[in-house]
């Protein structure tokens, strides 16, 4: 297989053309597949790909020549630019490279999806093998100098475009200018050196974090386990398919060790794996395997980047691409809720003791204490047998009823389309979105149950297309969850949590499909901030604080009857269950990760103080959690931790507009909701989130919401 991927990007000395980019290096165009429109369905412009045609040597083929030929028409517009006195306007330079983006897009998005649906096959190493290549495909449009120079012309007209136009052209100019673009020769090399290093230190940084997360295992005797939920049974025992039977081993996997915490008993046991947690890649795993030189060295190469493209330092370019805006913006949000939510936490931690004292716990508690005590107290307040919540959802319910509340909210209708079409697997279902006058406007693929082995695990949209009027395309994607399939003759039946991720995604799906936004780079959720991203899946989430919401997407397995509204309320309670140390610990890592990137302080120093001043329990003097932090350090989070609580802020202000204008009202909510749609569904990344916000609500954000939202202050609060 891997031979076609080598042929592809094989240099052929006699079929081969050079080209000049940034800093003067030199970029051979290899020979081009000879694969055509008419062998290779991912070569087409059909409205959504051919799957059952998809194989593996194909997805490669294809993407490698839309790779050869993007990066080639990059080119030639750049010399274009360079060799001629060509009009810098929308037409001649947006339009251009607007109509390049559609075909490759296309074909990585359903190469990348297949890579995470058919995890049995090759494709997904293929997918692996090929992202870094296109990933510095997409980039040579930010490395071009005369198409750089030519958005900067545009910049200096900008008051005659309009504000979607507008954020195409400050896009490129921040993108070129964050890729180096306004250096020197020698400031570029030296970013370049500074990026080779990042990229090998932050490898180093995770490979460690795997090796010691992988080399953890502590065996397990049946006394341990008899009182385990059978699904931490199979994630624990060594024959999944005989859970009872064991052997039975936990791990430091992130899901199957969260689920542990919360049902073990022993609190020995307990602190093991929390430990063993905590400690991955610390001087406590040796030297070969310790991050903390890691860090540093991240740390210092991030704020050397930061100086040279002339930022204070790393937290404060991180600034750019957000909505936040700036440092003190964001510290004064954590501050706040901190100063907020304190009273509330202490109070929790001490209701929690006072539980746990009462039915025989004689320590203080300790961190590795908290989820098991949480979902004991848990259980006693609410009573809820998620079992029993269970029948009340089962999944074409929920979707049937999830389908007619978009349409009461936003005026849209979603239809299965129940003619043959081709897609992966045959579980997967195929819908289009429909208008108010009757206009498909979008489509989406529903891929729902989980196959163990072939189908990677979580729940996500990816998106096959962007909505563009330039090359006539409309938005497509697809929508990936992993629930329990229907068995025994019943359909699947969703827990709560289930729920909550559905109305999330959906979130997701809805703010793709109905944006009005004209151009591919900034329409739906391209080019949104990042601390905007799940602004819409909240929102869309919080109607499951509303009953006639719920109630519409209820439906008993056996009676058909709505979800009684006791156990609504029980449910929502539970939901906000210590929300105040929830909030500690977020709040205490976003600190952390922006004082990590603006302070030149030894990391463990940081650490320790902002453990102090956030944190409701002592520091363990050996706990290490940064080495092992890789959302900052080896992933897409350095200095934008603070991000998914910013996103929650803002959309607890939204909701609260819905709630202000009446969930019950049907009349209220209609304004409302298409106020919503208007705004934040419709313009996306193609307005810039703060201002959306006020053609939403009218003034700037506030924390308010949030902290009535999740209980910290009451509702009438001043």
């Amino acid at each position: 297989m891997f031979g076609v991927s080598k042929r592809i990007f094989n240099l052929r000395a006699f079929n081969h053309k050079i080209l000049k980019c940034r800093n003067n290096y030199i970029v051979l165009l290899p020979e081009v597949p000879a694969d055509t429109a008419e062998t290779n369905a991912l070569l087409r412009t059909d409205p959504v790909p051919a799957f059952s045609d998809l194989t593996t040597d194909k997805c490669i083929n294809a993407t490698g020549k839309l790779i050869i030929e993007y990066e080639a028409e990059i080119h030639n517009l750049d010399q274009k630019f360079q060799e001629s006195d060509t009009e810098k306007n929308v037409q001649n330079v947006i339009l251009p490279l607007e109509r390049l983006s559609g075909p490759i897009d296309f074909a990585w998005g359903a190469f990348k999806i297949l890579s995470t649906v058919r995890q049995n096959d090759n494709v997904a190493k293929a997918y692996a093998r090929l992202h870094p290549r296109i990933i510095r495909a997409k980039q040579e449009k930010y490395l071009c100098s005369s198409i750089y120079n030519a958005f900067k012309d545009l910049k200096r007209t900008e008051n005659e475009y309009t504000e979607p136009v507008k954020r195409i052209i400050d896009k490129y100019i921040l993108e070129s200018r964050l890729f180096g673009m306004d250096l020197s020769e020698n400031g570029y090399m030296q970013f370049q050196s500074i990026t080779a290093k990042l990229h090998k230190y932050r490898n180093s940084y995770n490979r460690k974090v795997i090796e010691t997360t992988r080399r953890f295992a502590q065996d397990l005797e049946f006394k341990d386990v008899r009182n385990f939920p059978r699904e931490l049974l199979k994630s624990l025992a060594h024959d999944p398919t005989n859970a009872s039977k064991g052997p039975w081993k936990v791990t430091l996997d992130p899901h199957v060790y969260r689920y542990f915490l919360k049902h073990c008993d022993d609190r020995l046991l307990r602190w093991n794996a929390w430990f063993a947690y905590n400690v991955r890649a610390s001087s406590i795993s040796g030297a070969d395997f310790n991050n903390s030189l890691d860090i540093e060295e991240i740390r210092y190469e991030r704020s050397e980047l930061a100086k040279l493209l002339g930022f204070k330092n790393f937290a404060e370019l991180s600034m750019k691409t957000k909505m936040a805006g700036s440092i003190e913006t964001v510290q004064e949000m954590i501050t706040t809720l901190h100063v907020n939510c304190k009273e509330k936490t202490q109070k929790e931690i001490q209701e929690l003791q006072d539980f746990a004292t009462k039915n025989g716990f004689q320590h203080a508690l300790e961190l590795w204490d908290i989820p098991y005590w949480q979902r004991l107290h848990k259980d006693e307040l609410y009573n809820v047998d998620d079992d029993v919540v269970r029948q009340y959802f089962p999944l074409p319910t929920v979707l049937d009823g999830l389908f007619e509340l978009c349409h009461k909210l936003f005026d849209i209708k979603i239809k299965e389309h129940k003619e043959k079409f081709d897609a992966w697997h045959e579980d997967v279902k195929y819908y289009k979105i429909f208008d108010n006058t009757g206009k498909e406007i979008a489509s989406f693929f529903l891929d729902l149950y989980s196959r163990s082995g072939e189908k990677a695990p979580g729940s996500w949209l990816e998106i096959g297309r962007n909505r563009s009027d330039v090359i006539e395309s409309s938005p497509l994607s697809y929508l990936i969850f992993n629930f329990h399939p229907p068995s025994f003759g019943k359909p699947s039946l969703l827990s709560f949590e289930d729920l909550k991720t559905l109305m999330k995604k959906f979130g997701h799906l809805l703010q793709h499909s109905l944006t009005t936004i004209p151009y591919n780079e900034v329409a739906g959720l391209t080019n949104l901030e990042w601390d905007v991203v799940n602004v819409c899946p909240y929102v869309m989430s919080s109607f499951l604080r509303n009953y006639r919401s719920v109630a519409m997407m209820s439906g008993h397995v056996d009676s058909g009857m709505a979800i009684p509204q006791e156990l609504h309320i029980a449910l929502c309670k539970r939901d906000s269950y210590m929300e105040g140390l929830r909030l500690t610990e977020e709040l205490y890592l976003s600190a952390l990760d922006l004082e990590i990137y603006s302070s030149k302080e030894f990391w463990l120093n940081i650490t320790k103080n902002t453990w102090a001043q956030y944190m409701p329990f002592p520091y363990e003097k050996n706990a290490a959690q940064p080495c092992s932090f890789t959302e900052i350090f080896s992933g897409h989070y350095p200095a934008a931790y603070f991000s998914n609580l910013w996103a929650e802020m803002i959309a607890a202000d939204i909701f609260s507009a819905f709630e202000e204008a009446g969930l019950d009202d049907e009349e209220s909510l209609k304004q409302i909701s298409h106020r919503f749609r208007d705004t934040f569904l419709h313009l996306g990344g193609g307005c810039h989130p703060g201002e959306v916000f006020r053609k939403f609500r009218g003034r700037d954000p506030s924390i308010e919401a949030l902290l009535v939202s999740t209980g910290i202050v009451n509702k009438n609060h001043s």
